[in-house]
């Protein structure tokens, strides 16, 4: 991929901020896990906020269009002096009066008192927006813009910070301003978070968390798919590998989602949580089941989101194995799964914001 491209790119983005969030060694890191370095940790990604009914009735008196559920990408919090911040990263900037708007001053209002009366008493929130370098100013004249157009119609937004992301050289780097040295202590201003970066650095392998909804455009939809059905597909065999015959083994979606994820997927809201369920369910688990049922009904048992797999005998293991290891034969695809009607335990209309973690 062309590198303005990937700094562009929303997936990149995304998952370049969960990365900076992950524990990694001093000196192997994958990506500089700077808000990790911070103490900051994970709460929410890509989950709706549901803003106070207050701040909701001033809102829609204001005639401004503003998002009612504003979905941060991704919310991390400090403990230790009660600190938090969330994130909203964009592919370039926009003006007060783009589309765009409408969810900037969502975010702009989650950031203000509404984030302590509704996730954590006590904290004080920082949004952070993330763009390109060469759109950082213009994006930080929009959010100044609409943060006053908040306040004059008696709405509260909280302070905002911008980050940009350039590259220097072969190093990709992650800029911040004072906003954010205030609010997190930092003493810098930027920090080279990835080594080596060319123009065919492929940012698959990055990906922790793949989201179709961050692409407008088909085929990078597609593209999020494969790598979701890739990840999913190589955690199946490994723990599949590691399962002696003769003995019953049950898998659910979950748990697959789970170590694709590295556990981010825990994080996940409940819409994003709802689509890579019935993605692995609908190319995986029902795939197996739809090629083994005839052949070996016996071998191969699916309970809703539970894959149930008894290979009697080594022989009966090893050739369950080599099919799933066969791209080909296996004819797996990467279409959009029907939407279920039905949703599982928690996913209902009123259990849109469990917290994960409490800040």
């Amino acid at each position: 991929m062309k590198t303005d491209a990937l700094l562009r790119d929303p997936g990149f983005q995304l998952n370049l901020l969960l990365w900076m969030t992950r524990p990694q060694p001093a000196d192997e890191y994958v990506v500089r896990p700077l808000f990790h370095e911070l103490e900051f940790t994970l709460v929410y990604i890509e989950n709706p906020f549901p803003l106070p009914e207050e701040t909701l009735v001033v809102a829609r008196a204001s005639g401004l269009d503003i998002s009612m559920k504003p979905e941060p990408e991704v919310i991390l919090s400090r403990k230790r002096d009660r600190k938090a911040l969330t994130f909203e990263a964009k592919a370039s900037s926009f003006s007060p009066v783009s589309d765009n708007s409408r969810q900037a001053r969502g975010h702009l209002l989650v950031a203000g008192p509404a984030f302590g009366e509704v996730l954590a008493p006590g904290f004080k929130c920082l949004l952070c927006y993330v763009v390109p370098e060469p759109d950082r100013a213009a994006m930080d004249s929009c959010l100044t813009s609409l943060a006053a157009e908040l306040r004059e119609r008696a709405l509260s937004p909280g302070p905002h910070s911008l980050h940009s992301l350039a590259l220097r050289e072969a190093d990709l780097c992650y800029a911040w301003d004072a906003a954010f040295r205030a609010h997190t202590g930092i003493e810098d201003d930027a920090a080279v978070v990835i080594r080596g970066v060319s123009e065919d650095t492929d940012p698959s392998p990055l990906l922790l968390v793949v989201s179709v909804e961050d692409y407008p455009d088909p085929k990078r939809q597609d593209h999020s798919r494969q790598v979701l059905r890739n990840q999913a597909h190589t955690v199946l065999l490994c723990e599949l590998n590691a399962w002696p015959a003769g003995t019953p083994r049950v898998l659910t979606v979950d748990d697959i989602l789970l170590k694709t994820t590295g556990g981010l997927f825990r994080y996940l809201g409940r819409d994003r949580r709802t689509a890579m369920r019935r993605f692995v369910r609908e190319n995986l688990f029902k795939r197996i089941l739809a090629y083994w049922q005839d052949r070996q009904p016996k071998m191969i048992g699916l309970e809703g989101d539970t894959l149930h797999v008894h290979c009697p005998d080594e022989a009966q293991r090893e050739a369950f194995l080599d099919w799933l290891e066969d791209w080909k034969r296996t004819n797996f695809d990467v279409t959009t799964p029907p939407r279920e009607e039905q949703l599982g335990l928690f996913e209902s209309e009123g259990a849109a914001f469990l917290p994960s973690e409490t800040p």
